[in-house]
């Protein structure tokens, strides 16, 4: 396992809540799992009430769950149902923590903090763009923290960037975390930087192998090298697009792709469509064609079943296709952060 960052806070990926997603965290492998601190993205009023029944069997271990918009707002609908939440995790005795904007820890009212007292934990999350973090931002995270420490509410930080920077130097390495120096110094249990690199789209993909690189990770080691006293933790939107919201709820396109995470990149082997047979085809190339970069049935789930599917000897119907390219994205790229990197 890997242990280049022992002092930091758990590794956060942010999930969609998709059955795939799910089906992926499920299966994260226990002696991983106390290193991962999903964040649950709850979008619409069906997954709120798949979070209610399903929580417990998929995950019940320590969770974040964000029922914001796109935009990081709760409305009043979202609102309503992030409150029924918190009373069953309450009730329930889910170890789960809350994650809310800034300005919603402020406006959420006497109920909400009524029942993150009982939970005794809240994170904190503010979206950024264009790593500039204005004094607003400074002032109105503080007055969130210091309204939860009030009410004996441990709170913690996410700083969301969204879309990762494309292109970044020294210079903007150094201002970034003087930019973020003052939301560490307002007392938060621990700082998590956010952002995702995976495109929204594979269009330029045609048919074949292509890679994109894990920009998110190159420029969170980036912040980690030259500010090592921030201890901020690592947190991503791993095989799926910070751009993608409720607006599209299950993301499948008309030809199989598998998303394949390495160290520096996503390799990317797209078939000409969508049936079993091209689930198999890819899946084959990617484990007799990159054996330097497949890491074997053994590593995760994710790669058990791109072993499986390769296999000539299993029968077609015994090889699980389809959404499960999702489910094995998400398990590959969960192991390899925590194996072999953070």
């Amino acid at each position: 396992m890997a242990t280049k960052y022992p002092k930091h806070p758990r590794y956060i990926p942010i999930i969609k809540w998709q059955s795939w997603e799910q089906k992926a965290l499920q299966k994260v492998e226990g002696a991983i799992r106390p290193q991962v601190l999903p964040c649950i993205e709850v979008r619409t009023s069906k997954q709120h009430l798949n979070l209610l029944k399903n929580l417990n069997k998929v995950w019940p271990y320590d969770a974040l769950v964000d029922y914001a918009d796109p935009k990081g707002r709760l409305t009043p609908v979202r609102t309503g149902e992030l409150l029924s939440f918190m009373k069953s995790a309450v009730d329930e005795r889910w170890p789960v923590m809350p994650v809310l904007s800034p300005a919603d820890v402020m406006a959420t009212g006497n109920p909400f903090l009524g029942l993150a007292t009982t939970l005794g934990k809240v994170a904190v999350r503010l979206r950024i763009d264009s790593l500039i973090v204005t004094a607003a931002d400074v002032a109105l995270t503080a007055s969130a923290f210091s309204h939860l420490k009030a009410a004996n509410v441990s709170a913690s930080l996410i700083i969301d960037l969204g879309v990762s920077p494309q292109a970044w130097e020294d210079k903007h390495v150094a201002d970034f975390i003087a930019a973020i120096r003052p939301l560490q110094a307002i007392g938060f249990s621990t700082l998590h930087l956010t952002s995702g690199s995976y495109p929204g789209s594979l269009a330029s993909v045609k048919t074949g192998v292509a890679s994109f690189e894990r920009k998110d990770w190159k420029f969170w080691k980036a912040i980690s090298a030259k500010a090592p006293d921030l201890i901020i933790g690592y947190s991503d939107y791993g095989t799926l697009s910070p751009v993608w919201t409720e607006d599209i709820l299950e993301l499948r396109s008309s030809r199989i792709a598998i998303r394949y995470t390495r160290d520096n990149d996503w390799l990317i082997l797209r078939a000409d469509g969508k049936k079993a047979e091209d689930s198999v085809a890819i899946s084959a190339l990617l484990v007799n064609n990159y054996k330097a970069d497949f890491k074997g049935a053994a590593y995760s789930y994710g790669d058990e079943l791109l072993e499986e599917r390769a296999n000539p000897a299993i029968p077609l119907n015994k090889k699980h296709c389809g959404h499960y390219h999702i489910t094995e994205g998400w398990s590959h790229h969960i192991a390899l952060v925590l194996k072999d990197q953070y």
